[in-house]
């Protein structure tokens, strides 16, 4: 049971504290993206270089945790204010998916005990069955906010004089 509340605060914590400091889901967004393109290719460095100063078996796991969250935290960290008051409550939805994604790509990460306990739970098999379609619906949904939100806005003072 504490592996599945581990990846409920691994996927609530990031979204409330977006909410907090006004980070954008698309910044968020992409730095769940960038964490989990870490881990996938500096996850085993990652892992040997820990393993070598920290002993235990978990070194490699805490590597690519520390990979995928490290992103995250700091575009909390240095992106505050990032996004308008006006426009929160439309980032809401995206900051949702996002933190999902998160716990979703954090997954298969946890030792096979841990992914045992999980999966034993039915909000973690049901985590597990959707981790596609929550991966998705996230992408789309920062495609749309990006895509809707961030319009280059024509300067007004250049306009072509006829």
């Amino acid at each position: 049971m504490d592996s599945l509340i581990l990846l409920a605060v691994i996927a609530i914590v990031p979204v409330l504290l977006a909410l907090l400091f006004r980070v954008s889901g698309v910044f968020l967004f992409l730095s769940v993206a960038a964490g989990n393109l870490l881990v996938l290719y500096l996850g085993d460095d990652a892992g040997l270089a820990l393993g070598m100063i920290v002993r235990g078996q978990n070194a490699h796991m805490l590597a690519q945790c520390i990979l995928l969250l490290l992103p995250v935290g700091l575009s909390l960290f240095l992106l505050k204010r990032t996004l308008p008051t006006s426009k929160v409550l439309l980032h809401v939805p995206l900051l949702v998916a996002t933190g999902l994604t998160l716990a979703a790509l954090s997954l298969p990460l946890l030792d096979s005990n841990a992914q045992e306990k999980v999966f034993a739970n039915q909000y973690g098999a049901l985590l597990r069955e959707s981790q596609n379609i929550i991966v998705g619906v996230a992408a789309i949904l920062t495609l749309l906010i990006m895509w809707l939100t961030y319009r280059h806005k024509a300067d007004k003072k250049h306009k072509k004089h006829r």
